[in-house]
């Protein structure tokens, strides 16, 4: 009979040894290393398994407001609050503000911490609040692009 204390995936045994390893008195230089090691495994699993879950359907929703570049693209999806929101984007846009090379430093590596992260949350540019937005590609029901109209339940 297995105990049911033991970690039952690599993510869950990472996440404990760092645990043990945190609360030892003295991990010493080579401690630290290990455990910064460790920490950096545990990111790139958990980064993996988002990766993994992430749908086709996501994945084609992200498509399509990409594919249209500098045009115009209406998404309608459901807020976290519940309420729905039509938001007016220009995917070529974004770029400028956090891509290439008028973008920052911080600006480019926080963008791509963002997408290994939360890959279902697509960054726009929201032409109406001139500002970068983020959008749950999971809760999207509605594209209107490239004179397209795109339905989906949420």
């Amino acid at each position: 009979m297995s105990n049911t204390n033991e970690p039952q995936t690599e993510i869950e045994r990472l996440e404990r040894q760092i645990v043990l390893m945190e609360n030892t008195d003295t991990l010493g230089v080579a401690g630290m290393h290990e455990l910064g090691e460790l920490k950096r495994m545990l990111r790139a699993l958990k980064a993996e398994a988002i990766e993994a879950e992430t749908t086709e359907p996501v994945k084609e929703k992200g498509a399509i407001i990409l594919s249209q570049r500098g045009k115009f693209v209406s998404v309608t999806f459901i807020k976290r609050d519940g309420k729905p929101c039509r938001m007016r984007v220009q995917p070529a846009t974004l770029k400028q503000h956090v891509e290439g090379e008028a973008a920052t430093e911080a600006g480019q590596k926080a963008a791509e911490t963002r997408r290994k992260h939360h890959p279902r949350l697509m960054p726009v540019w929201d032409i109406d609040a001139k500002a970068i937005r983020s959008v749950n590609l999971e809760t999207v029901t509605r594209i209107a692009a490239g004179g397209q109209v795109h339905e989906y339940v949420a």
